[in-house]
């Protein structure tokens, strides 16, 4: 993958910075802060590793995968049709989401975390496609051109934009998860227990954001791994694989620069 260096990058605002705002609404005044920020940010580096080797994300990047390679194709619905991603030669973003589902079905070692991919990649194809929705108008028509909106996948820049929406939608989901699950373990006040719940619902989309910061430095790599490997052929799984594998370790990097010692 070659031993280009990236910087760290800055943040709107740094994890602990989240998490203190959070514990403010403790009463108890003893919930070690630092602690929870860092156990947190160990968990979901730690399910980075798992994800690494989990069948159903690499089966979800093929399918994002597969979707860009179509539109690069004369007859995009065609090929979606023989790689069973269409049913029939009809595009809309339920059937895409369907075929993602169907995708990755019998590709699962945790259904755990193959729910958590399967859901990060609809809900990116979602949002996607709500940015990008507009591109579809046409002057004579009120109705999407879904060719028209898909197509702009086959555009590395665009594709590694659906790509980090799809990164950052699990990275959201497991800190969420974490950040909850550790505060619970260190309050030892159950009424602290609640008031932290319901300040983590009024700061989710603080952790919405440093979710997505946090996948940035997956982009750059996206867009050029995708123009070498995806302008004449498929790239095989091993080379998916050791992508998958370079750019969690990335993002575990960031993670690990917000550790506070």
């Amino acid at each position: 993958m070659g031993h280009k260096r990236y910087g760290y990058l800055p943040k709107s605002r740094r994890w602990l910075d989240i998490t203190k705002e959070l514990d403010k609404f403790a009463s108890s005044g003893n919930g070690d802060i630092r602690k929870i920020a860092n156990l947190t940010l160990q968990h979901v580096r730690t399910h980075f590793d798992k994800l690494k080797v989990e069948p159903s994300v690499l089966a979800t990047f093929e399918y994002l995968l597969q979707l860009s390679k179509a539109f690069k194709t004369d007859s995009p619905l065609e090929y979606l049709q023989i790689n069973g991603i269409l049913d029939e030669s009809e595009l809309s973003l339920i059937k895409i989401g369907r075929g993602l589902q169907k995708y990755t079905e019998n590709s699962v070692a945790s259904k755990e975390l193959q729910a958590i991919s399967v859901h990060a990649g609809i809900d990116a194809l979602n949002k996607w496609f709500m940015d990008n929705n507009q591109y579809g108008l046409t002057l004579f028509n009120d109705k999407p051109d879904y060719n028209l909106i898909f197509g702009r996948i086959s555009n590395a820049g665009n594709f590694s934009d659906l790509t980090r929406l799809y990164f950052s939608g699990f990275t959201e989901k497991f800190l969420k998860y974490f950040l909850e699950r550790t505060a619970s373990k260190t309050f030892v006040n159950l009424n602290d227990r609640h008031r932290f719940k319901v300040e983590l619902e009024k700061h989710l989309n603080d952790i919405s954001t440093h979710a997505f910061e946090t996948t940035k430095i997956t982009q750059s790599l996206i867009a050029a791994w995708h123009n070498k490997h995806l302008s004449d052929s498929f790239p095989d799984r091993q080379d998916i694989k050791e992508f998958l594998s370079f750019s969690f370790d990335k993002m575990k990097g960031e993670l690990l620069r917000e550790e506070v010692h």
